[in-house]
């Protein structure tokens, strides 16, 4: 709610000249009903209640009314505003020059996603990085759908083990052991280090594997069952890694 009563705190202080007319564009843009107080709307009450998702694309469509007003230093000083709010209250978000709104992890994350997709791009691969991009589109929804984001990623996962070995008919735990070990095995053969520090790996992603397999299959209840969203991130992140890693495989040894 702190980043809320200072959005709306922020709107206020907008020059009223500026301001006119903005409800009627999110009522018109949004649907959304706008709370009146004293003759105009009540800005405390509308962003202290209204979606998130309305929220964030009021963000946007204000600067967009500030822009079209002619009121660039409004709009700019809007924009840096909002911006310092979002850094300040630590919201998972960033705002562009066109104060379009994306939610944000953090570096590391989107250093290993980045690692990722630039390990997929050989056409062999085209499949495997749709699927892979999807993941990060639903993560960066607004808001975000962890279910979707770690089925896209176990999808591309599951679609690269089956271009590496096109016998195994899924990707499971035993199917690892069935292809993926004997193929470590064969290539590492030579190094005994690198073939225990790889048996250990191959666990771990057979544990991977395992804990995405919950959120593939629906739960039979009425509610959607969305992932705690730490916890899509970190799935989403450790499967990026497995990515990367049967992709340079993959590269590597066919």
């Amino acid at each position: 709610m702190r980043a809320r009563r200072r959005i709306s705190a922020l709107l206020w202080e907008v020059n009223e000249f500026a301001r006119d007319g903005l409800g009627t564009v999110l009522t018109r843009e949004l649907g959304v009903e706008m709370p009146n107080s004293y003759g105009g709307v009540s800005w405390t009450d509308f962003i202290g209640a209204c979606e998130l998702r309305d929220l964030l694309d009021t963000i946007t469509i204000a600067f967009q009314h500030f822009m079209k007003g002619g009121r660039t230093g409004v709009a700019t000083k809007w924009l840096k505003d909002v911006q310092r709010v979002f850094q300040e209250e630590n919201l998972r978000y960033s705002i562009d020059p066109q104060a379009g709104i994306h939610f944000s992890i953090d570096e590391e994350f989107e250093r290993g996603r980045a690692a990722s997709v630039a390990a997929l791009q050989p056409p062999r691969y085209a499949n495997v990085l749709n699927a892979f991009e999807n993941a990060y589109a639903e993560l960066t929804a607004i808001p975000p759908n962890g279910k979707n984001a770690i089925r896209a990623t176990f999808s591309a996962a599951e679609g690269l083990f089956r271009l590496m070995f096109p016998a195994a008919p899924r990707l499971t735990a035993g199917e690892i052991d069935k292809h993926l070990l004997p193929f470590m095995q064969r290539n590492y053969d030579a190094d005994a280090t690198a073939s225990g520090a790889t048996s250990k790996l191959l666990n771990s992603f057979k544990d991977w594997t395992d804990a995405a397999h919950f959120y593939r299959h629906e739960p039979g209840k009425e509610q959607i069952a969305q992932p705690p969203l730490p916890l899509a991130i970190n799935v989403v992140s450790l499967g990026a890694a497995y990515i990367r890693w049967l992709a340079e495989l993959d590269a590597l040894f066919q």
